[in-house]
């Protein structure tokens, strides 16, 4: 949604002779994804404030007609495309009819979709995977209605932490969390730090039961699901919520023969071209190369997808555009913890094949006289020899995404870990430190290496 939205956009506002129609497929257009773990918390309560403007207009098929002059065609579905004929064929869900377009560039931004678990389950309502919006709401809703006192998530990544906070913090659900490794956000923080963020939130609020393997999901004599572990446990919930991990959607661009890659996402060159002529893609459904590592793959996520939008966009109105690649960022919040990474864990870099070093450390995230003083635990990942910068995990209660911005940058631009020790920053002991993790990281890994 995010791509699609962001490339028509910026079309719009290059030429006013391109005729551009959106096909979404769900009734609504230019959602904030990333806010619905906020509508299912509580903290928003009507979806449709994650679909305006700064304004407070909303973006629904009107906004897009008469600011963008772009058509949009909701609750309809792509579901074939002829690249000889230069022709889509649509399914109007409301009237059950088909609809043809002809179209002289089509930009393919189909996400991504759930994946599937690698153990049987029950088709249930009570079994869900929140990726739908529908879906979301209707959960939401069965809350309010009190028909959920218990929850059972399977993952222990982003989606099943933001997922469990959202059950406990407002709603009060008992909510266990099933992860088959032995560490909660095993893909963004190495062991070490994965467990300290663990002990600051398993307080009696989640119930974790970790290096825990599911073996089915069945349903009792009540129809409610039986959740099956591989040490002989059964837990039964009023509803099982499976955050499995996240696939890219390329059956549309299957269905043509477009390239695919390695990690199951549609392959494109560096202006957002794909293998089939005149269609470009962007978005979640792609993969993009890893700066770092120099090999493609599989990164969702809000920002990625507004950025590959806007360089599709840009391709395909003629302009000289190279989209060079992530360093790879993830950042979220869990009771009152932010936590935020660039770049590779020291585990990632080790598997492709780096000599890394590392150090960890604990600063205060402002004047530590300051009566709002909290702490900030950083690891930085670097190579051996060379000491370029590989990596940040930062976790803290404070102001953290501002380090990980300017540690972006010098992964981009392959700096080494002396690019730390002379980073200026606005310092005022109400929201910073003389020197910041960064300086300090910079400062701890140049003693390492001079002492060791």
């Amino acid at each position: 949604m995010a791509a699609g939205c962001k490339a028509a956009a910026r079309l719009s506002r290059l030429s006013s002779a391109f005729r551009i129609t959106i096909v979404e497929k769900s009734p609504f257009i230019s959602m904030s994804r990333c806010g619905l773990t906020q509508f299912l918390s509580g903290d928003i309560d009507n979806v449709l404030e994650l679909t305006k403007t700064p304004y407070g207009i909303r973006r629904d098929e009107n906004f897009f007609r008469d600011f963008e002059g772009i058509d949009v065609l909701l609750n309809t579905e792509a579901t074939e495309i002829n690249p000889w004929k230069k022709e889509i064929i649509c399914l109007d869900q409301k009237n059950n009819s088909n609809v043809k377009l002809k179209y002289d560039e089509l930009v393919l931004a189909t996400g991504c979709k759930s994946a599937e678990p690698f153990f049987p389950y029950i088709q249930s309502d009570r079994i869900t995977f929140l990726h739908s919006i529908s879906g979301i709401i209707d959960f939401r809703e069965k809350i309010q209605k009190g028909l959920i006192k218990k929850a059972v998530i399977m993952g222990g990544g982003i989606k099943g932490l933001e997922t469990a906070e959202s059950l406990v913090s407002l709603w009060g659900i008992e909510t266990i969390l099933i992860e088959k490794g032995n560490q909660i956000l095993g893909n963004s923080l190495d062991f070490e730090v994965s467990k300290y963020l663990e002990s600051c939130i398993s307080s009696g609020k989640i119930l974790m039961l970790l290096s825990t393997s599911v073996e089915k999901i069945e349903k009792d004599k009540n129809e409610l699901p039986v959740v099956c572990l591989d040490n002989g446990q059964k837990i039964v919930a009023d509803s099982v919520i499976l955050c499995t991990g996240l696939v890219p959607e390329t059956e549309l661009a299957e269905s043509i023969n477009t390239k695919i890659g390695s990690c199951g996402g549609i392959v494109v060159d560096d202006q957002m071209r794909t293998s089939i002529p005149d269609i470009w893609a962007a978005g979640d459904c792609v993969e993009v190369k890893n700066i770092l590592t120099g090999t493609s793959g599989h990164y969702p996520g809000g920002s990625n997808a507004n950025r590959l939008g806007r360089a599709a966009a840009d391709s395909l109105s003629g302009r000289k555009v190279i989209f060079k690649g992530t360093v790879t960022t993830d950042s979220l919040q869990i009771f009152d913890y932010n936590i935020c990474t660039a770049g590779l864990t020291e585990k990632d870099a080790v598997d492709a094949g780096f000599a890394t070093a590392s150090v960890t450390g604990v600063w205060s995230d402002r004047a530590d006289f300051h009566p709002d003083v909290n702490n900030i635990v950083g690891k930085l990942v670097y190579q051996k020899p060379g000491l370029k910068l590989l990596g940040l995990q930062l976790i803290g209660k404070g102001e953290i995404a501002r380090y990980i911005d300017v540690f972006c940058e010098l992964l981009r631009e392959r700096r080494t870990i002396k690019s730390l020790l002379c980073i200026e920053h606005a310092f005022n002991p109400s929201h910073s430190s003389p020197f910041t993790p960064l300086n300090y990281l910079g400062f701890m890994a140049i003693n390492q290496e001079k002492d060791g």
